[in-house]
């Protein structure tokens, strides 16, 4: 079993949907791939399967599908923004009770300077 960029045995086909050396919009021949399976079937027709029921067989057995894995990249980039917002917000707030702090005590340094 190894990938091919072209079914080149006829007939040219995947064993399971039929396509051949056709890729989808937007694929282009450089996206299109396809396993052969170095078998024979109905007396030496080989066997292929396209990238596209390739990707549907491993959905199948658990792995997630192109699509899928763009989901969740978007939904962790989103999550690394929001925790960089809130990051930035928290340091923020500290600085600004620093602020505060360094303020308070310079008023009470000063009221007991002046009380004395």
């Amino acid at each position: 079993m190894h990938k091919v960029s072209r079914m080149t045995q006829t007939p040219t086909s995947c064993l399971t949907c039929g396509r051949g050396n056709t890729p989808d919009d937007p694929d282009t021949m450089d996206d299109f791939w396809a396993i052969d399976l170095e078998r024979d079937v109905n007396w030496g027709d080989p066997t292929y399967i396209c990238r596209y029921c390739c990707d549907e067989l491993a959905g199948l057995a658990g792995y997630v599908t192109m699509d899928q894995l763009q989901e969740q990249m978007n939904i962790i980039e989103n999550l690394k923004k929001k925790l960089h917002d809130a990051r930035a917000k928290l340091a923020e707030r500290d600085r600004r009770l620093d602020q505060i702090a360094t303020g308070a005590k310079a008023m009470r340094k000063t009221k007991k300077a002046a009380a004395r």
